[in-house]
């Protein structure tokens, strides 16, 4: 890795090199109880992730910047075994995760059994490359049209199986918004998870087998339906009426401001059809929030290549909160909530997924 690589500030230095050494085997932390570790010799670590680095950029796509978009390390082995997660194989099924909670994703620059004290990297660069993908999304959002929102999701509050050899099913959600404001959502039984935590179907497609769980309605007016079509095009403006929506007392730049406006931002999305030219305003909102880090690419429940943008709110310290993007169409496409930190309302130990949602399908009707 050169230090003169154009582009790369110290952040991602860092990070990369953290990657890089815990790819090879070489720890980088240590703990108090590691201090009699012992050490290999410096010629040998050198020449050894020299020779991990000729590896990895031969991989690498040609005229690339160096960086990768996409891990070039598969997460599910490595989660697997990390979280000890038991796995069930048949032949002819493919493994099934099971455990009490879903598998930890492996980001970038956050492996998932570090997922509570990494650090991550700058936002800034990546925030803007949303933007831009967003602004470049060919959109059709139509007042008269019906928004289109199929989620998949998990919950320890609703979905909780404190049995460590329990199968992870999370729960495909459709919901409809109409033009007047009636909001319409039908709940089933989704696929169980694969043994990397991933096999959300892209589809969203229900089967004669899928089983029924519930159906709301909420009447007419209950919702804005116009809400992101009749937002503003300044960032200061999108910032208002998001935080306006919500009720958020806090509109001086904080950590306080940042809790309401990427909370609403994971709420809002899987009920609302968000166009591009709001989502690239909004990711240049985040830009400006305190507290935003970027994790970097992973491979999300569905197996789309993602980036991840995260926040840990200062209130609720025992949280991390992941927003995943499309990185081709600056598109929201879900969100984590990762319990980091021992917390009394909750009844597993960290690290673990508090809940999780993968934005499957997105459109108007």
């Amino acid at each position: 890795m050169s230090h003169d690589e154009p582009g790369l500030d110290a952040d991602r230095e860092t990070a990369e090199l953290r990657r890089l050494m815990e790819s090879t085997g070489v720890t980088s932390y240590l703990e108090d109880d590691d201090a009699e570790v012992e050490l290999e010799p410096s010629e040998t670590l050198v020449a050894r992730l020299k020779a991990t680095e000729a590896s990895d950029d031969a991989v690498r796509s040609p005229g690339g910047s160096g960086r990768r978009l996409v891990p070039t390390l598969l997460a599910g082995t490595a989660a697997a075994a990390i979280a000890g997660i038991l796995i069930a194989v048949q032949p002819w099924n493919t493994p099934v995760a099971r455990a009490s909670t879903p598998p930890i994703l492996d980001f970038e620059f956050a492996e998932a059994r570090r997922i509570a004290d990494a650090p991550g990297v700058d936002p800034t660069e990546t925030l803007e490359h949303l933007a831009r993908a967003a602004e470049r999304t060919q959109s059709a959002s139509s007042a008269s049209a019906v928004q289109h929102v199929v989620i998949e999701g998990w919950s320890i509050d609703a979905n909780f199986d404190p049995d460590p050899n329990s199968t992870i099913s999370p729960t495909m959600t459709e919901n409809w918004l109409y033009p007047d404001g009636r909001f319409r959502s039908r709940s089933y039984e989704g696929e169980p998870l694969k043994a990397d935590g991933r096999g959300i179907p892209l589809s969203g497609r229900l089967d004669r087998t899928t089983e029924f769980i519930d159906e709301e309605i909420e009447p007419v007016g209950s919702h804005d339906a116009q809400f992101f079509i009749d937002m503003p095009k300044s960032v200061d403006g999108v910032r208002d009426d998001l935080l306006s929506d919500i009720e958020c007392l806090e509109r001086q730049r904080g950590q306080e401001r940042t809790f309401c406006l990427t909370d609403q931002i994971r709420n809002l999305g899987i009920r609302y059809v968000i166009p591009p030219r709001v989502m690239a305003t909004i990711w240049r909102m985040l830009a400006e929030e305190e507290g935003i880090r970027s994790l970097g690419a992973v491979k999300d429940r569905t197996g789309r290549d993602a980036v991840a943008l995260s926040f840990i709110w200062e209130g609720a310290p025992e949280y991390r909160l992941v927003l995943l993007a499309d990185p081709d169409s600056g598109q929201l496409v879900g969100s984590e909530r990762i319990l980091i930190k021992p917390s009394p309302s909750s009844p597993v130990k960290p690290p673990a997924i508090q809940e999780f949602t993968a934005i499957v399908t997105s459109k108007y009707q």
